[in-house]
């Protein structure tokens, strides 16, 4: 089985990218992807962040038990309607994720507003995706490394893990707390492969764009990993920390 946990569906305001639904299911099929967890793009407001919220349900409801959700609200909505938009996504809609964009968003993951996405994903037991690498000085994975110790019962996921410029500092976090996983989009192969070794299996596939599935799933079927290796990266790690069925 192959998860892919980091895809996204939806217009993006701040990156200019149109994630559409015909692209992600043909790479999915393409490849022979069987479950995805999918979040928005990168919205500004509530109305249009809930739209898109509302068509990854509807995914979902569509394709039971191949699609999940993961809410990306922004941090800087006020705290009543961030926290509200997080309670139906997880509540009403059944997502099982958040995300948390310092860049995207614009903001420093151990402020007030960063802040909101960790304790909503401690009130909710759900894991945490934040986006690490390009964007500093929020984006520096080294933010997280106070914060993985604070929230220590929370899953922590890199997405990117520091995009291989700020590998030192995402090995830095890993070291931080065991609760800290990554995704391996835009991360070199060899760079997993010796992280794998060193920190044990806390790496899952995510593609963040549809085009780069094959480019992903081509990596960390090349790079020398293990076969049980390979198997947890692609979907045991995953299946453990989203509790997928």
């Amino acid at each position: 089985m192959i998860v892919d946990t980091h895809v996204h569906l939806g217009y993006d305001y701040t990156f200019d990218e149109d994630f559409t639904l015909d692209e992600l299911i043909h790479k999915m099929d393409e490849y022979a992807v069987d479950m995805q967890i999918v979040q928005p793009g990168t919205c500004h407001d509530l109305e249009s962040v809930k739209k898109q919220h509302n068509d990854i349900a509807a995914l979902c409801r569509e394709y039971p038990g191949r699609f999940y959700g993961m809410a990306n609200p922004s941090p800087h909505l006020e705290t009543g309607s961030y926290n509200g938009e997080i309670a139906r996504c997880i509540e009403g809609l059944g997502f099982i994720a958040i995300k948390l964009h310092p860049f995207a968003h614009g903001v420093n993951p151990g402020s007030k507003s960063g802040r909101k996405a960790f304790n909503a994903a401690k009130k909710y037991s759900v894991p945490l995706m934040v986006h690490t690498g390009s964007g500093l000085p929020f984006a520096g994975p080294v933010n997280l490394v106070s914060l993985a110790r604070e929230y220590s019962d929370v899953a922590i996921i890199m997405a990117h893990c520091g995009q291989i410029i700020l590998a030192n500092e995402a090995a830095a976090v890993f070291e931080s707390g065991k609760n800290v996983y990554g995704d391996t989009s835009w991360t070199p192969g060899f760079l997993i492969k010796n992280w794998t070794r060193a920190f044990g299996n806390r790496f899952m596939l995510g593609s963040d764009h549809a085009d780069n599935t094959g480019t992903e799933l081509a990596k960390i079927k090349t790079v020398g990993l293990a076969p049980e290796e390979q198997k947890a990266i692609l979907e045991s790690t995953a299946r453990k920390i989203f509790n997928l069925e």
